[in-house]
């Protein structure tokens, strides 16, 4: 950063910069890798792994300035990626990556097992995005 970039106070205006507001907070057991809104609805999935290295799914909704757990799920291995933007916002389903290289669809009303799974790695999957949501093919 170089100092001719700052005003001659020596102090930065950041008041036209982006600002982070916490509207509410909870804490958790384990450690979240990835949060996503549901489509169309005042619920979110956050997706992380336990201290043990089992994986979570934990749906949450907004409540009049509250966060209640709707549904949780733990699953053998620790999720670290998410995304709906493979099915479409009717279906809302969500496709997960986990740190053994599985790539999951899984029905929100339903959990008890992906409806899809591939191991899509040899190891962790890092990151994930869909298309399903544009109406062009199935997903990816």
């Amino acid at each position: 950063c170089s100092s001719d970039l700052l005003p001659a106070s020596g102090a930065m205006d950041t008041t036209s910069a982006p600002q982070i507001i916490e509207h509410v907070s909870d804490s958790l057991n384990f450690t979240p890798f990835e949060t996503r809104w549901i489509p169309q609805s005042a619920r979110f999935a956050l997706l992380g792994q336990m201290p043990r290295a089992t994986g979570v799914i934990r749906i949450c909704e907004l409540d009049k300035g509250k966060i209640n757990t709707v549904h949780e799920v733990e699953k053998p291995c620790g999720f670290k990626c998410a995304t709906f933007g493979a099915s479409s916002i009717e279906e809302r389903r969500l496709a997960s990556g986990d740190y053994s290289g599985n790539v999951q669809l899984w029905d929100l009303e339903d959990m008890r097992k992906p409806v899809w799974s591939v191991k899509g790695h040899e190891m962790i999957v890092n990151a994930i995005d869909g298309c399903g949501g544009l109406n062009v093919g199935g997903g990816a």
